[in-house]
């Protein structure tokens, strides 16, 4: 890449960017600009508003011989910091106008404050949760507006400069680790392009090391919101999660009558189900992945059976917890459809020998499980899915996406609906 070449496109931001030191790195900062005219009113956690002076103008004045030959007048605006750790934080003047994401997680929290027009570049759009949002009237996004960050498999600096975003909305250890930059590489694009933004939330994060901070879902939610000065909206959805989760606590059965639960990767294919190769999961490991599980009470059945989670497992591995429940992880990801995952998984563990020994493939009660990468909106439906296929008899049976019948519905949609769009 020439120096004329970063000198055109650091020339060509935006004027109102502007960049300061990030926590411990020496990365990036901020967004500079005029601020909108209902930010002076709103704050949040992990956002700290400061005050500014504009620049003072002399203004002539003919009107009337009692008028001042010129009038200073200071324009107050505010700027707010959002941080992130490990190595993020932003000095805010104006509210980003677009943002680039890893994943659905954070993409998901762009759509759910009202900002699905601004999310320009993602990983891939095939993680968006488009089937959820057709549940949602007048909600949606524009996967072909949405630039994917890779091309051929492979990640490239030159697409984040073609996008041009006013806020990298990634943790940068991320574009580290996945996108194969280096330090160089990430404090290039966080000068001449836009500010990074974000902490990796699915799980901890134990490879780099382990004090390494992480955010359950609605503690990044909220420094999102933050940023997009998006408070109201964020508080909002807040209290529809918190009243699911109430809802759902006070109707669950004592622990002794629960089922047991068991969370894997069934995989359909010769070299995984049809060879009898599992991988197993556990439902207690903290970070957002497993969040429904969490809230829903679900343990670890494999540790307590003393079964082996390290690497692939078999199964008489599954059979020896035997659990009353089994869970595909993730296979909204890796399954496009219920009669897929049937098909692929649920039959064929039911002709194996072994496999239709299980407790669960005898009661038909080996579902496909949700997404690994989830923000809000992809919650609140996983929590209603999970809910649904743990107990059937307290919370209806799941019959999938858009068949849940209005009144076994957990959370209401057009509130959901509402709030997204700011008519809440």
């Amino acid at each position: 890449m020439s120096n004329d070449a970063d000198e055109s496109r650091t020339a060509t931001r935006r004027e109102y960017l502007q960049y300061g030191v990030v926590a411990g790195a020496g990365l990036l900062a901020g967004c500079a600009g005029d601020s909108q005219s209902n930010a002076a009113n709103e704050s949040a956690s992990g956002e700290t508003p400061t005050e500014s002076t504009a620049t003072q103008t002399e203004t002539d004045s003919t009107t009337t011989e009692a008028a001042d030959e010129s009038t200073e007048t200071p324009a107050s605006r505010e700027s707010w910091t959002v941080e992130m750790k490990p190595r993020t934080e932003i000095t805010f003047e104006q509210i980003p106008e677009s943002a680039v994401v890893y994943r659905a997680d954070y993409a998901d929290m762009m759509i759910a404050l009202g900002q699905g027009d601004a999310l320009v570049g993602m990983q891939d759009t095939q993680s968006l949760p488009m089937e959820m949002l057709d549940e949602l009237p007048d909600v949606s996004v524009a996967p072909d507006g949405i630039t994917p960050l890779r091309e051929g498999g492979e990640y490239d600096k030159e697409v984040f400069y073609e996008i041009g975003a006013d806020l990298h909305l990634i943790d940068p250890n991320n574009a580290k680790n996945y996108f194969g930059f280096d330090e160089a590489d990430i404090t290039e694009l966080g000068t001449n392009v836009a500010p990074w933004l974000g902490s990796f939330i699915r799980r901890p994060q134990d490879s780099i090391g382990p004090n390494y901070p992480y955010y359950t879902l609605y503690e990044a939610f909220e420094k999102v919101a933050a940023a997009f000065r998006e408070r109201e909206r964020y508080e909002a959805l807040a209290t529809v999660h918190d009243e699911l989760l109430m809802s759902i606590s006070e109707q669950l059965p004592p622990k002794a009558e629960r089922p047991t639960v068991g969370l894997a990767y069934l995989i359909p294919g010769e070299d995984y189900v049809g060879s009898g190769v599992f991988y197993l999961n556990d439902a207690t490991q903290p970070g957002m992945a497993m969040k429904q599980y969490h809230d829903l009470g679900v343990g670890n059945v494999w540790e307590r059976a003393d079964v082996s989670m390290d690497g692939q497992v078999n199964y008489e591995a599954l059979l020896q917890a035997d659990p009353d429940v089994l869970i595909a992880h993730n296979a909204f990801g890796y399954t496009d459809s219920i009669e897929e995952f049937r098909t692929g998984v649920v039959d064929v563990m039911r002709e194996d020998e072994l496999g239709s020994q299980l407790t669960a493939v005898q009661n038909s009660r080996v579902y496909r499980g949700g997404k690994n990468v989830q923000g809000p909106i992809i919650n609140l439906f996983q929590t209603e899915i999970a809910a649904k296929q743990i107990y059937p008899e307290t919370f209806g049976e799941w019959r999938g996406l858009g068949e849940t019948p209005e009144e076994e519905r957990l959370f209401d949609r057009q509130r959901l609906s509402a709030i997204i769009n700011g008519d809440s």
